[in-house]
């Protein structure tokens, strides 16, 4: 099921789109999914380090995965999954161990979702970060199904 309706934002700095993701952050619930679109450079992992921020997690322990695939944050009010599939063949993640993130009682949280985009979960948050001048943001917010589109709501609304 696709929400309809996107939320659109604007950040004018780093620290705003870090508190974006702050509000995702304090407002997820165990299994939450939100898949980071956009290109290199466009603001994914500054979102999560607001996410865990928003968790109760230190926040300057985030940094991108890109070599890892997956890091694991369990030091807050929920675990942190912060996924990251750049370098990844849709071929080889079946053997990554992502999707147990998903199932594993945290927020897992997804960049270049675009490799893997059938395994996805459908009940997810899609947010697209799009570039908007040197540290300006256009983040559109989109869920996807009702455990999502509570989370959305909770958060941002």
């Amino acid at each position: 099921m696709t929400e309809a309706r996107a939320l659109e934002l604007r950040t004018a700095s780093r620290e705003e789109t870090e508190a974006v993701g702050e509000r995702l952050g304090r407002a997820a619930r165990p299994d939450d999914v939100i898949a980071l679109w956009g290109e290199l450079g466009s603001g994914k992992t500054t979102l999560v380090r607001g996410i865990a921020r928003g968790l109760g997690i230190d926040e300057r322990e985030v940094t991108s995965p890109t070599f890892v695939i997956v890091h694991e944050h369990d030091a807050g009010r929920l675990p942190l999954f912060h996924v990251d599939l750049y370098r990844l063949a849709p071929r080889d993640a079946p053997s990554t161990g992502w999707e147990e993130a998903i199932s594993s009682g945290g927020l897992t949280a997804i960049e270049w979702p675009d490799r893997v985009e059938r395994r996805l979960p459908p009940d997810r948050i899609d947010v697209h970060l799009i570039h908007d001048g040197a540290d300006a943001r256009r983040i559109t917010v989109e869920a996807r199904g009702p455990r999502s589109r509570r989370l959305r709501d909770e958060a941002l609304a």
